[in-house]
């Protein structure tokens, strides 16, 4: 089944953006047609990752207002033929991305596409719940410190109170040994703070950074991260993955 997933988070600065890029480039390699919408409005920054600043010439709302037909507004990856991408504006009138256009956009790119990625903005904002209010799933991202992992409570709620679509968490910058060292919660602990099952996990490293700012994708290369992107990717496609043991076999004391 073709899916509209929706990628949310509370807090920003968790990593969210370079996430549904990575999770993206993962899909296709794999052989899945995926279209990447950046839906942060005004904020937009999925190009960068993704590798494709300067390639659109239209966003959404052009298509939403009947600016341009949506083939003129889908960009194709140059080296990843099955990654397409529809730009946010820099700035738009409310009146052009009103949620009842915006999902119909989203349903008719579904036929097409065997994932319809949404990168939303960070927070509870109407622009989130109308995202999540046309999503058939959603992925709530959210690093292990506490404020954090609060304010994924929150979305979480948000979800809830908006649709309510099935939701799995992806703890982020992930760091192993403070873990290890009771600096930090457990996984079990941050799973159940949340009330979400885990996704995925995806630890610290400074390669994600550079592979971002260079516009290259971290999945398929030598980065550490490499490996947990594609892992997500791999139970997005419904494929039996399980996660590294390491992660929860110790307890905080």
């Amino acid at each position: 089944m073709n899916k509209i997933i929706g990628i949310v988070s509370g807090k920003g600065g968790v990593g969210k953006t370079t996430l549904c890029a990575n999770i993206a480039f993962s899909l296709a390699y794999a052989g899945k047609r995926v279209i990447a919408i950046d839906g942060d409005i005004s904020l937009k920054n999925l190009d960068i990752p993704l590798g494709m600043t300067d390639k659109s010439v239209y966003d959404f709302t052009d298509v939403l207002s009947g600016r341009c037909e949506i083939e003129k507004a889908v960009v194709r990856h140059d080296d990843c033929p099955k990654l397409h991408f529809i730009a946010a504006p820099q700035q738009a009138d409310p009146d052009s991305y009103n949620a009842q256009g915006f999902a119909r956009l989203c349903r008719q790119l579904r036929q097409t596409y065997d994932f319809v990625l949404i990168d939303a903005p960070a927070g509870v904002g109407k622009w989130v719940r109308d995202i999540i209010g046309c999503c058939d799933e959603c992925i709530v991202v959210a690093t292990p410190d506490l404020t954090s992992l609060r304010d994924a409570q929150r979305v979480v709620q948000l979800i809830s109170d908006s649709g309510d679509p099935p939701s799995r968490l992806v703890i982020n910058k992930v760091s192993p040994a403070m873990i290890n060292r009771g600096y930090l919660q457990n996984v079990d602990d941050m799973m159940d703070s949340v009330a979400l099952p885990l996704l995925g996990l995806v630890p610290t490293d400074d390669s994600i950074v550079i592979y971002s700012n260079s516009g290259k994708p971290v999945a398929g290369s030598k980065s550490v991260c490499a490996h947990p992107f594609e892992n997500i990717a791999m139970r997005l496609c419904n494929h039996g993955v399980p996660l590294d043991k390491y992660w929860r076999k110790n307890k905080n004391k």
